[in-house]
Order: structure tokens, then sequence, then C-alpha cells
């Protein structure tokens, strides 16, 4: 197990690079937020606070991205200590040191991946129907 951490050191390096990048990228982004006051005070119109509220929406949705990476970077780093790191989560095959590359923090190979992507796209497609009362 040992042999396998030390083979992924490197890869621990960049994920901690990434995790602190992000960290950092995070906190600059909710220092300029909060520092921006109350920004619908003063709004003249629908369309400021249209305008307002379009620019909110896309800060939470990046955070809401930087949430998912570092949670995944803090996985690849568990999966680095307990020797599973390069394992798909789901089919127990390694992954391709091309897809690690690309995607360090990688839980699945990439046939697992495109069906768990697929599964919850279908999941999210059928959350997302209106109900209809049956005929």
């Amino acid at each position: 197990m040992k042999e396998r951490e030390a083979k992924f050191e490197a890869v621990r390096r960049k994920l901690t690079k990434i995790q602190k990048d992000l960290y950092g990228e995070t906190k600059v982004e909710i220092d300029q937020a909060m520092n921006k006051g109350d920004e619908y005070n003063g709004v003249s119109d629908d369309g400021d606070l249209a305008d307002i509220a379009f620019r909110d929406s896309l800060l939470v949705a990046k955070f809401t991205r930087h949430q998912t990476r570092l949670k995944a970077i803090e996985e690849a780093l568990r999966r680095i200590d307990e020797g599973l790191y390069g394992i798909c989560e789901d089919c127990g095959e390694e992954i391709s040191v091309a897809r690690l590359n690309a995607v360090p923090f990688a839980l699945r190979c990439i046939d697992c991946q495109e069906r768990h992507e697929a599964v919850s796209a279908e999941s999210a497609e059928s959350v997302a129907q209106p109900w209809r009362p049956s005929d």
C-alpha cells in the first residue's frame, strides 16, 4: 500500500496545489461579495434588479462548482492515503494514466463515468418532468 501511495506523491502535490488555489480563489470572491455592500439599495428599475440577481446566481453557481471540486479533491487525497487512488470506484479496474493526468481527482474510469453521468441525467430528467394527472 505504501508503494502505491509513494507512486502518487506527485499527484498528491498537484491536488494539494489545486485545492489551495481553489480555497484562495473562493476566499477572494467571498471577500469581494461581502465588501460590495447591499447592492440592492438604490436599484432604479427591474432591469437593474435582474442584472444584480443574475450576477448573484452566477456567483452561487461558481461557489457550488468550487465546493464540488474541493470535495472530489479531498476524496482523491483520502484514496491516495488508503492506497485506492487510480482504481475505479465502480468496477475496480485501473483508471488510465491519461484520464488521471487530465482529471487527477477522477473516481471512475471513463466507461463507468459515462454510465454514471447517463444515469444522473436520466434521474434529473425524471425529476424535472412536470406532474400530470393520469387520464
